[in-house]
């Protein structure tokens, strides 16, 4: 194949993703910190999780839980919701949930293989 093609071929792809390419940066810079990814994998599994239940599964203390999920949730990766005292977190972000398939993150009961 000539250079010329492969330089085509390649900037052709480029130009079909470059929309996409900050919003991937921004979820592979949030992935990338051990604390965060710990307690994505354990949402994944677990949806609706507790600070307390993250804490515990992720073996972190419950103030890193809490600044990491305030990272994530201000980056609108994840959600949380009130019940009675405790604040319930889940993983609603698509692009980290198929990077998470893609690290094998396992399933669970709460949330079976899709």
């Amino acid at each position: 194949m000539a250079e010329i093609e492969l330089e085509k071929i390649g900037s052709e792809a480029l130009s079909k993703v470059q929309a996409t390419i900050p919003e991937w940066i921004e979820v592979f810079s949030l992935c990338a910190d051990e604390t965060r990814i710990r307690l994505l994998i354990a949402m994944h599994a677990a949806p609706g999780s507790s600070v307390t239940q993250l804490a515990e599964a992720a073996g972190l203390s419950p103030n890193t839980v809490t600044q990491a999920l305030s990272t994530l949730h201000r980056a609108g990766v994840i959600q949380v919701e009130r019940d009675g005292k405790y604040r319930r977190w889940r993983l609603v972000h698509p692009g980290i949930h198929r990077l998470l398939h893609q690290l094998q993150a396992p399933h669970s009961v709460l949330h079976p293989e899709h």
